[in-house]
């Protein structure tokens, strides 16, 4: 993939962390600064696959967990759960 010249500021204590980072690694500040980008918006990509509120990505969380069970289970949870009337 072809590289672009981007130029920016960061703060000092920023650069100080990636000359340690790049000692400990041996991975050119550069490398280490693409690394982070990449993995940043991977992150980005994973959470706006995800559902957007709290409830439904804890719901979405069990499904599928239960396995056997009564075939009519998803019509019919309600007279598992709670006694009612099975639907016809």
């Amino acid at each position: 993939m072809a590289k672009v010249r981007f130029q920016m500021f960061i703060e000092e204590s920023q650069k100080e962390a990636l000359e340690r980072l790049q000692q400990d690694s041996g991975m050119s500040v550069a490398e280490l600064v693409r690394t982070a980008i990449n993995n940043f918006l991977s992150e980005r990509r994973k959470k706006k696959e995800r559902p957007a509120d709290e409830i439904t990505e804890k719901l979405l969380s069990v499904a599928g967990i239960c396995k056997g069970g009564p075939p009519d289970l998803a019509d019919n949870h309600d007279h598992y759960l709670y006694g009612f009337p099975k639907k016809k």
